[in-house]
């Protein structure tokens, strides 16, 4: 090989080690850099469903944890009285020193030391009932304790609720003074371009610009409180690393938030004083899309009649069900302490064994017998007249509650009613605001009507908004508390591991390209 051939080798070897790690440092780079600005990839929002934040809520609820572990040890206490039928072992060894001297004509000294071991068995036999008394009343309570979990699950799940449906109507109304900073824009410009054409006074820009720096305010306040309210929905979740994240709309909420931006307007046009035609570019409401809080807003009433939902209530109510197997329980404590008296039948075998200085033994033992308690009738009788009085009790807290139960499904359900005739006719009013607001903006161009006359048509047609997104509010609340006095559950637990890391809320992720808020 010639030197001319080696050193076209070489410069092919070391151009194309230059190429190859140009490649490996570049590339990587440069498909990151793909990968961050494409629209498909880069997650432009989190969105979490309400079950979503119920199934993170009940795994991370310390109450809900304390009653699991309540319910845990109240099984142990079932074991604990099942263990009376089992075979108890017992077993002991020593060694026996016993010296002994006798004081006679003669004096005389024995001993007799001897190495002991004894092992047995004991078995109940029966005790007349007295310990299935107990057994039963063991497992009354650990099922009561079942529905004190279930209770606190309750609890919790509407606990979220609440939250849930505060953000979303914190949301809307973010959204109505959204929608007023726009108007308010608007009107600003628009009133500035008619001053500088001599169609309108100083004293309307000024205005103009007070109410857009009010609804400003307005703005940041409704932030606030939206902030605060998604901090609380945090709180019921116990969720303390939660990302930033938007929720879903539920069924009986379900506004359709404005993403939308302003259409631009043509706000240098002016109006002549002698054109009766108005040019759309000159009135405010025609600026702004016709995206009212009620567009495709969907409601529907509750389907279920007062004799139904006491029905309703009276079966699923957890706490319920909890007291009346408390009372059960009593009764089964009662009967155990009647049966005190009774005798228990035991059997026993055991093995004997001693081995000393003058002799050794060793044997089997088997025994079967009828114990006599020590009986103190004193003693019985006040725990039997204690028994009766926790019976009475746990038969006056049933009561209680069945009454209590009747009357909070009436309240909240007479309360239901009301809003859902009352959310139609707020629906109403916010349109029939708008076409005052709109014929109030076009009078105001023409010169018909003065800036007061025109703020107080929008004014009326934001509190209507607002009116009515707090009466969805109200009836949302009215039926959260319905359907938890009736003890309905409709929350759909999804498959998802047990651990707390990974069992947070799995996110719905809304790509750049489908929109997001």
């Amino acid at each position: 090989m010639g030197i001319a051939s080696f050193i076209n080798i070489f410069k092919k070897i070391y151009f194309g080690s230059i190429f190859i790690f140009c490649a490996m440092f570049f590339i990587p780079h440069f498909a990151a850099a793909i990968e961050n600005t494409s629209p498909v990839t880069k997650t432009a929002g989190i969105v979490f469903s309400m079950d979503d934040c119920i199934n993170y809520a009940l795994k991370n609820n310390p109450n809900v944890k304390i009653y699991q572990q309540k319910r845990q040890a109240q099984k142990s206490l079932v074991g604990v009285q099942k263990s009376n039928y089992f075979p108890s072992l017992y077993g002991g060894t020593g060694y026996n020193i016993n010296n002994n001297s006798y004081s006679t004509n003669q004096n005389n000294s024995s001993n007799n030391n001897y190495f002991d071991l004894d092992v047995g068995v004991n078995e109940l036999i029966w005790d007349f009932g007295r310990t299935n008394a107990k057994i039963n009343m063991q497992k009354y309570n650990y099922e009561a304790s079942g529905y004190d979990l279930d209770y606190q699950m309750l609890d919790a799940i509407y606990n979220v609720k609440i939250a849930y449906a505060t953000l979303l109507a914190a949301r809307a109304n973010e959204d109505i003074y959204q929608r007023s900073v726009k108007i308010n824009q608007i009107n600003v410009e628009r009133t500035e371009a008619l001053y500088e054409e001599g169609l309108k006074s100083r004293i309307d820009v000024v205005n103009a610009q007070v109410y857009l720096t009010n609804a400003r305010i307005d703005l940041l306040t409704a932030q606030n409180t939206y902030q605060t309210a998604l901090i609380s929905l945090n709180n019921t979740m116990y969720y303390t690393d939660a990302p930033d994240y938007q929720i879903k709309n539920t069924e009986s909420f379900n506004f359709q938030s404005d993403y939308s931006t302003r259409n631009e307007v043509d706000v240098a046009f002016v109006q002549k004083k002698n054109d009766k035609d108005i040019s759309e570019g000159a009135i405010l409401t025609s600026g702004i899309e016709k995206r009212d809080i009620i567009k495709d807003y969907k409601f529907k009433t509750y389907p279920l009649t007062f004799q139904e939902a006491i029905a309703k209530a009276y079966e699923n109510r957890p706490d319920l069900k909890s007291l009346k197997l408390v009372k059960k329980a009593a009764e089964e404590s009662l009967k155990a302490v009647k049966r005190a008296y009774m005798p228990a039948i035991n059997a026993s075998a055991g093995y004997s064994y001693q081995n000393g200085n003058n002799m050794s033994s060793k044997g089997l033992g088997i025994y079967t017998g009828i114990d006599l308690p020590t009986v103190n009738a004193m003693a019985i009788k006040c725990q039997i007249e204690q028994g009766k009085a926790l019976l009475e009790i746990a038969t006056s807290n049933i009561d209680l509650l069945t009454k209590n139960v009747y009357f909070q499904v009436q309240n909240y359900f007479v309360n239901m009613k009301l809003l859902e005739k009352r959310i139609p006719l707020m629906s109403q009013k916010i349109g029939q605001t708008l076409e005052n607001f709109e014929l109030a903006d076009g009078r105001y161009t023409v010169g018909l009507a003065d800036f007061i006359e025109l703020q107080s048509a929008q004014t009326n047609y934001n509190n209507a908004q607002l009116a009515f997104v707090q009466s969805v509010f109200n009836y949302n609340m009215a039926r959260f508390y319905f359907e938890k006095s009736m003890g309905i559950n409709d929350y759909t637990k999804p498959t998802m591991p047990d651990d707390t890391e990974k069992s947070k809320p799995k996110p719905k992720i809304k790509t750049k390209k489908e929109g997001s808020k």
